[in-house]
């Protein structure tokens, strides 16, 4: 049987996919994907392989799990759809603008998933 940690992960990820397929028929791409990763990324951030998922889960009610991911999320889109924003601003269209606002939208994510949850990592 599949493990819980990579249900979640394919889930995180299915989310994120058709957020921003969806998303990006109307609105351009760097900002479709930084909403489309902020959706996925509570799940993805919860199944990352640096966190001790079971003591994660038994130091935390399932509120304040909720709202790790709530932060994560909010930090991924913020982040990533002002790099996005920026990157087109300055010029640069496609891949490159969606690469700026992905990696530094996930990279905000992980950082305020991170930051709060120290005490986890290994």
């Amino acid at each position: 049987m599949v493990s819980r940690n990579t249900l979640e992960f394919v889930v995180g990820l299915v989310v994120a996919g058709v957020v921003t397929g969806g998303l990006a028929m109307s609105v351009a791409l760097p900002y479709a994907l930084a909403v489309g990763l902020a959706a996925g990324t509570p799940g993805l951030v919860r199944t990352s392989m640096r966190i001790d998922r079971e003591a994660y889960v038994d130091a935390k009610s399932a509120n304040e799990q909720v709202l790790d991911g709530a932060l994560a999320a909010g930090s991924t889109a913020a982040v990533g759809l002002v790099g996005g924003y920026l990157a087109i601003a300055n010029g640069f269209a496609g891949p490159v603008a969606s690469a700026v606002a992905a990696s530094v939208g996930v990279f905000a994510g992980q950082a305020a998933f991170y930051l709060r949850n120290g005490e986890f990592v290994e």
